[in-house]
């Protein structure tokens, strides 16, 4: 996968998880989570792989 904005929201949004961004900053979060559960980084790689790690555990 290109390792873009977009394709990282959509495989994010595909796993149950929202990406936002702000400057240089994304934040993800789970659909309808609060502040505390809340993840930010610089970096897109780190959001896909948080992001998804953050999905695993709610799949069941």
């Amino acid at each position: 996968m290109e390792m873009t904005y977009k394709s990282v929201q959509e495989a994010l949004r595909a796993a149950g998880i929202v990406m936002s961004k702000k400057g240089d900053v994304h934040r993800i979060n789970f659909f309808g989570g609060l502040e505390d559960t809340a993840l930010y980084t610089t970096s897109l790689k780190e959001a896909l792989e948080k992001g998804l790690a953050m999905a695993r555990p709610r799949r069941r």
